[in-house]
């Protein structure tokens, strides 16, 4: 089989169809306030790719590398993303492969800096304490408006039978 083939899977026709319209819809507001967003919707697409190519053909996985990050380079660039110009995504967690596929794709992308403890009490801003979490107790008012509605479903179907056997 050839590479060409991971291209007509099902499941990867699928998902690039989805990832296009994803980007026709929300990619300008994602390229200007939520790179990462994009960087995250790629790396999905390209381990659906990198597992299905995988499968499809064992022992050729740096091929399947290679030719994964080739056409999804294509296709960000068809798409209309500027590839060079992202630089921020969640990269951490990401598997080895896929990482090597989406810094090929984006050259320029880094991991998302999240601000330090220290800098977030600089600014003013506490983590919220943990409140204390309390299963809700049953009380005896409370299964009582369970035991109305229960008894009004039952008068009402009833009425409902009773009506109905009239017809």
């Amino acid at each position: 089989m050839s590479l060409e083939g991971l291209l007509r899977s099902p499941r990867v026709q699928s998902e690039i169809e989805v990832f296009a319209e994803w980007v026709r819809r929300y990619g300008l507001f994602a390229y200007t306030y939520e790179q990462s967003k994009i960087v995250t919707r790629t790396a999905w697409l390209a381990r659906v790719m990198l597992d299905e190519g995988y499968r499809m053909l064992p022992g050729r996985e740096q091929e399947v590398l290679d030719f994964v990050a080739q056409r999804l380079t294509q296709l960000v660039e068809e798409l209309g993303i500027p590839r060079e110009s992202i630089t921020r995504g969640e990269l951490h967690g990401t598997r080895e492969d896929v990482l090597k596929v989406v810094t090929r794709v984006y050259p320029n992308v880094r991991q998302t800096e999240r601000p330090s403890l220290a800098v977030l009490e600089k600014e003013g801003v506490s983590p919220r304490p943990a409140e204390s979490v309390r299963p809700p107790v049953a009380t005896p008012q409370g299964r009582v408006k369970y035991l109305y509605a229960l008894a009004a479903t039952i008068l009402l179907s009833m009425l409902i039978i009773a009506l109905l056997s009239l017809l």
